[in-house]
């Protein structure tokens, strides 16, 4: 039965005469931009250092994943020495694609989660589990990753 004023049928042909085809465009990568072996030199130790415990981003289904020796690793280490060995190159790789995630371009900066996450909120940080990691927009490893983000970095 098919009604064609007032029922729910006539209701239902309007909604679907409104809906429309949506396309997305293919965007880059967000990595794409960026310069691995700056982040490797200048933001992956930051990273490892202030980030990689076991509570935080060591964790495998982190937002931020970041793998380091002594704590989270690609593959289960079988022994102490697998454990605490160098990052492996896909590790490497791995914490390059995690953190570069979080990179809108260039004109987004300073609006980062990398960058704003960890400041002070009197600095326009948002709120972190962690507490302020940053000193403020003037700390060296603030900088570190900004002049990553922005392509400014060079490799130190």
């Amino acid at each position: 039965m098919l009604r064609t004023s007032g029922g729910w049928p006539t209701a239902m042909l309007a909604v679907l005469a409104a809906c429309s085809t949506v396309q997305n465009e293919s965007t880059q990568s967000p990595g794409a931009a960026l310069s691995e072996d700056v982040f490797r030199c200048n933001v992956e130790p930051v990273l490892i250092r202030q980030c990689s415990y076991n509570a935080c981003h060591g964790i495998a289904n982190a937002a931020l994943r970041v793998y380091s020796p002594g704590k989270l690793r690609a593959t289960t280490a079988t022994d102490i020495d697998g454990a605490i060995a160098p990052l492996t190159d896909a590790e490497h790789h791995a914490n390059f694609e995690s953190a570069a995630g979080f990179a809108f371009g260039v004109d987004a900066v300073d609006d980062n989660f990398l960058l704003r996450k960890p400041l002070p909120s009197a600095d326009g940080g948002y709120e972190h589990a962690g507490g302020a990691i940053w000193s403020g927009v003037n700390d060296v490893q603030y900088v570190a990753i900004r002049t990553w983000l922005t392509n400014t970095a060079v490799c130190k």
